[in-house]
C-alpha cells in the first residue's frame, strides 16, 4: 500500500457512511422499512467507507478494475464498492419513492 493517506478523504468517506447509517436507522425507527432491508443497507453503509479507503490508499481506479476481466483482490474490492453503494442507496431511495407514491395516492383521493 502507498504511504500516502489523505485524512480529509478518509473523514468524508466515514461521514458519508455514518449519514447513510443514520438515515437507515431513522427509517427503521419510524417503521418505514422492514428490519431486514434496513439492516442490509446499514451493513452496506458500514462496509463502504472501508472499501473506499482501501481503494483510495492503493490509488486504484474502480472502473479500470471492473472492466479488467481479471479476478483479483482489487477487482473484488471494486465490485464490493459497487454492491455496497447500490444497497446503501437503493433501499432508502425505494422507501422514499414508495412513501411518495402512497402520499400522492392518499392526497388524490380527497
Amino acid at each position: 500500500m502507498s504511504a500516502y493517506v489523505n485524512i480529509t478523504e478518509v473523514g468524508m468517506f466515514l461521514l458519508v457512511g455514518l449519514l447513510f447509517i443514520l438515515l437507515n436507522l431513522v427509517l427503521l425507527v419510524k417503521r418505514y422499512t422492514r428490519a431486514r432491508f434496513a439492516m442490509l443497507s446499514i451493513l452496506a453503509a458500514s462496509v463502504w467507507p472501508a472499501l473506499m479507503i482501501v481503494l483510495s490508499v492503493e490509488q486504484l481506479s474502480v472502473i479500470d478494475q471492473l472492466t479488467s476481466g481479471e479476478w483479483t483482490l482489487d477487482a473484488a474490492l471494486a465490485w464490493g464498492v459497487v454492491l455496497s453503494t447500490t444497497l446503501m442507496t437503493i433501499i432508502p431511495a425505494g422507501v422514499f419513492l414508495y412513501r411518495l407514491v402512497t402520499i400522492s395516492r392518499l392526497h388524490s383521493e380527497h
